[in-house]
This record gives C-alpha cells, structure tokens and sequence, in this order.
C-alpha cells in the first residue's frame, strides 16, 4: 500500500522541457506566428474530501468526509469538512451494534517546500456509544503530511493527532488521511 502512494505521487510530479535552436538561424516571430494566451486565473475555491472503510470479524465501518475551502494565499488554506461515519460492531458479548456518526468541522493548512503542508482542524462530531446514548465529541486535530498539485487538482496524505482524545472519539491516534480535490 505505501509503494502505492509514492507511486501516484511521483507519477503526478510535473514535468518541465526546454527547446534549444540548432539550427543557427535568428529570426524574429511575426504577429501572426505569435500565440496568444488566454490569463491563467487562478482558481481560488477548491473541493474534494476522502472516502475509507474497513471490516474485520468484530468491526466495519464506512466514512465520506467531504471538503470545501478557499486558498487565501498560494500557500494558506481555509476550509470545512463534512463527516458521516456508518459503523457496526459487537460488543464483549458478542451483540452488534451499529452507529452513526456525523459532524463539522473547519480547517487551516499551510503548505511549504512546495510538497510538505502542516494542518490543524477543529471538529465536532455526534456519535453514538455502547449505552446507545448520544455524545458530542470535540476534537482538535494537528498534524502534517505531503501535498501534492497535478493539472487543476491535488492530492494529500496527512497524519493527525487528536490531542483532545475524548473518550467517545471514532477515532484512534494516529489518524491518517489520504484525499483528493480540484480546484475551481
């Protein structure tokens, strides 16, 4: 799985070329061999988000979380993240339960050397625990990982730790995430 990653990371590494005259000739380009380009705007909105899952004997669940944000430099972004958590497991005595997990939460990430992004994101989540009562959890997740642009889009692969680690959290620390987007 790991070789996966590099791979799809460095296969949307962009290339770059240079063009060099050998032929000794100077001239110059005239008005009609000159081609206009339309201005590059650059897109400041963006969307994406993550899907995951995993079974075992004992547990399964399915996650969406999906994204919107705006990049208020070219290297800061802000944005909102959407969750929904589906899950079912057995308890000690071997009964299932199931849970439905949902929430909001909002975002910053700053990205440096061009591939490296430190990310912090506040989250609360409505999850449900063995009692069948209903908990909101709040979490506060810091962390960095890699970043990575191709064409109008990105991809990224982050590993947080909720340093709230509330008790009814889904989740366990490491968290890891590995997403998509397009900008628009």
């Amino acid at each position: 799985f790991p070789f996966i990653i590099i791979l799809v990371f460095m296969i949307s590494e962009p290339v770059f070329s240079q063009y060099e005259n050998t032929s000794g000739q100077n001239r110059k380009r005239t008005n009609d061999e000159i081609v206009k380009r339309p201005v590059n705007k650059e897109n400041k909105w963006f969307a994406g988000g993550m899907l995951g899952g995993g079974i075992s004997q004992y547990n399964s669940y399915f996650e969406i979380s999906p994204i919107v944000g705006y990049h208020l430099t070219s290297s800061l972004d802000v944005g909102s993240r959407v969750t929904y958590i589906y899950q079912s497991y057995k308890d000690i005595y071997l009964v299932r339960h199931t849970n439905n997990v949902y929430g909001l939460g909002v975002f910053g990430r700053y990205r440096f050397l061009k591939f490296l992004m430190a990310h912090v994101e506040y989250s609360g989540l409505s999850t449900k625990w063995y009692d069948d009562q209903r908990y909101f959890v709040n979490s506060l997740y810091v962390g960095g990982g890699i970043y990575q642009s191709f064409g109008s889009g990105f991809s990224s692969l982050a590993i947080l730790y909720d340093v709230f680690e509330d008790e009814h959290s889904p989740y366990n620390n490491p968290i890891i995430r590995i997403g998509v987007g397009f900008n628009f």
